[in-house]
C-alpha cells in the first residue's frame, strides 16, 4: 500500500473532475482502503476534510472563471456543481468575501486555495506501542447510528456518545456491580463503525453484552479476527486517534508484514482505570503468507 502516491493519485484525481462527478470510492480505491480510511487520513494529513477541501477548489476556479469572464453566474455555478445562483451565491460569498458579480470587477480581493501535494517526511520520532490478539465473535450492546463515511470524523458521533453514557447508569460502565455491561479488562466502552449495502457506514456506541440490554439499544455481533490493539494516549507520543489511526495505516501497516480484511472495521475502546487512554484496534489481521 503506496499511501503517498495513493494520495497524489487522488488530488490529481480531483483536480480533473472538478467540474464534474467526483467519487469518493475511485480515490478510495487510488489508496487502496475504505471511503472512510481515505477520508480520515486525507483530513488529517491536508488539515481539512475531503469535501472541504473540494469545495474550495471548486470555488477558486470559479473566481478564475469570473475574473476571466467565462461564461454568465449561471453558467459557473451549473459547471461546479451548484443547482442555482442563489446557492453558488451563498457559497461563494462565503469563501471568498464577495459575491459573484463583484468578482468581475477589478481591484476586488479574491482567495485562492491551489492543489495540495504530499511529500515524504522522516516520521518514526516516536514509538508506536501495540500488542496482537485474537479474540473470538462477541456482542455490543449500545446505540447505534448511521454515519456519513465520507466525513472520516468522530465528531459526528460526539452526540450519540453523550446520549450513551446519560442513558446509562454509571454501574453498568464503571465495571462494578453484577449486571455490568463489561467482561474481561479489555473490550470495554467502545465505538464500533461497520459497513452496509449500498456503501452507508453505521456505528455501534456502547459495550460488551453480558445480557444487559437497556431499553432502546441494539445488540451488534463483532465477528472473531485477530486484532492489532494500539493505546492512543501520551505515553506513545500521539494523544489524537486521527493522528493515530494515520500513522497506523501509513507507517504500522506497511511495515509490519501484516494485511487487514477491509470487512472489519476498526473499534475504539475506552477501559475503565485507564484515564485518558483509548485502545485503537485494527482488525481482521494475517500475515499475507
Amino acid at each position: 500500500m503506496d499511501w503517498l502516491s495513493g494520495l497524489n493519485q487522488a488530488v490529481e484525481y480531483m483536480e480533473k473532475n472538478l467540474s464534474g462527478a467526483i467519487r469518493y470510492e475511485d480515490m478510495a480505491r487510488m489508496v487502496g482502503c475504505s471511503v472512510y480510511e481515505f477520508s480520515r487520513v486525507f483530513s488529517f494529513v491536508a488539515g481539512v476534510p475531503v469535501s472541504e477541501y473540494i469545495r474550495r477548489r471548486r470555488l477558486t476556479q470559479a473566481a478564475f472563471d469570473l475574473r476571466q469572464g467565462k461564461g454568465k453566474v449561471i453558467d459557473i455555478a451549473l459547471k461546479y456543481g451548484y443547482d442555482s445562483p442563489s446557492a453558488f451565491a451563498r457559497a461563494f460569498k462565503e469563501l471568498q468575501g464577495a459575491a459573484p458579480s463583484a468578482a468581475r470587477r477589478e481591484g476586488v480581493l479574491l482567495k485562492t486555495y491551489p492543489p495540495v501535494s504530499f511529500l515524504l517526511t522522516i516520521r518514526g520520532e516516536h514509538a508506536m506501542e501495540f500488542r496482537i490478539e485474537k479474540r473470538e465473535a462477541f456482542q455490543i450492546v449500545g446505540l447505534s447510528g448511521w454515519e456519513d463515511p465520507e466525513c472520516g470524523s468522530d465528531d459526528a458521533l460526539t452526540p450519540l456518545w453523550r446520549e450513551f453514557m446519560d442513558r446509562c447508569n454509571p454501574r453498568l460502565y464503571n465495571g462494578g456491580g453484577g449486571d455490568s455491561l463489561y467482561t474481561g479488562p479489555f473490550w470495554q466502552v467502545a465505538a464500533y463503525r461497520f459497513h452496509t449495502e449500498g456503501g452507508r457506514m453505521r456505528t455501534i456506541i456502547g459495550a460488551q453484552y453480558r445480557g444487559v440490554r437497556p431499553e432502546g439499544m441494539a445488540v451488534e455481533e463483532v465477528p472473531a479476527a485477530t486484532w492489532a490493539v494500539f493505546p492512543i494516549a501520551s505515553p506513545t507520543g500521539y494523544p489524537h486517534v486521527p493522528k493515530a489511526y494515520t500513522r497506523i495505516l501509513t507507517e504500522w501497516l506497511p511495515q509490519s508484514g501484516w494485511r487487514r480484511d477491509e470487512a472489519v472495521p476498526h473499534l475504539q475502546s475506552f477501559p475503565p482505570g485507564d484515564g485518558p487512554v483509548r485502545k485503537l484496534c485494527v482488525g481482521n489481521l494475517d500475515s499475507g503468507g
